[in-house]
């Protein structure tokens, strides 16, 4: 069973000024966001892996991001919507550029832990808590691993904050190593004939993923 992850395209276009945004702010894709969706569609068309499953979180980029996969891909497939996908609530950094986080008191030295090893800021006024968002994403991954057992493919579109859990929640990841991924970026895992469960690729781009599996 191939389960692919994906975070939604862009939300800002050129001249855009780019800020930190969570689930508290429902931003839809831009035109490169919307080409970015296309793009990992035709890495999964020429890797083999049409999904039989589309699940993305309730935001606008996202379901925006996995209907334009499931329009090219598997029309016939409902793409189905699940708030435990949804973005972290940044709180005090929503709006806010990387630069101006960095000028708030011990901004600089939670942003870089978040962004290289993705510790969790404690203190950084964000709503979501690591709780909730562990234990919603862990619900979901339980659901999605009991469910999905009849060897196909599954497509998961979510954002950067909760994805980058992905891997530590299913037992693959590697210690003091940030699985943030990038705009319209894919991993992929797939689970064995015996249950165990391999991290082939994180955070690629749709032609490298795409290359990785031919």
């Amino acid at each position: 069973m191939n389960l692919i992850f994906a975070r939604h395209g862009n939300t800002f276009g050129p001249g855009d000024k780019v800020v930190w945004v969570g689930r508290e702010t429902d931003l839809p894709l831009v035109e490169r966001g919307e080409e970015q969706a296309r793009e990992a569609a035709e890495a999964l068309r020429a890797a083999g892996l049409v999904p039989a499953s589309v699940t993305s979180g309730t935001l606008k980029r996202t379901r925006g991001f996995a209907g334009i996969v499931r329009d090219a891909l598997c029309p016939q497939v409902t793409a189905v919507q699940d708030p435990r996908l949804d973005e972290i609530d940044y709180g005090a950094w929503a709006g806010l550029s990387s630069e101006e986080i960095a000028a708030r008191p011990g901004g600089t030295a939670m942003a870089e832990a978040w962004q290289k090893e993705d510790v969790w800021p404690d203190g950084a006024g964000w709503r979501s808590t690591q709780a909730e968002i562990l234990d919603a994403l862990r619900s979901f991954l339980d659901e999605l691993l009991a469910t999905a057992k009849d060897g196909k493919t599954r497509l998961v579109v979510s954002s950067n904050g909760t994805l980058r859990f992905v891997p530590r929640l299913l037992g693959i990841a590697e210690p003091g190593v940030s699985y943030q991924m990038k705009t319209g970026h894919l991993g992929l895992v797939r689970r064995n004939a015996d249950g165990a469960l391999k991290l082939m690729c994180w955070n690629a781009k749709p032609a490298e993923f795409a290359a990785q599996q031919v």
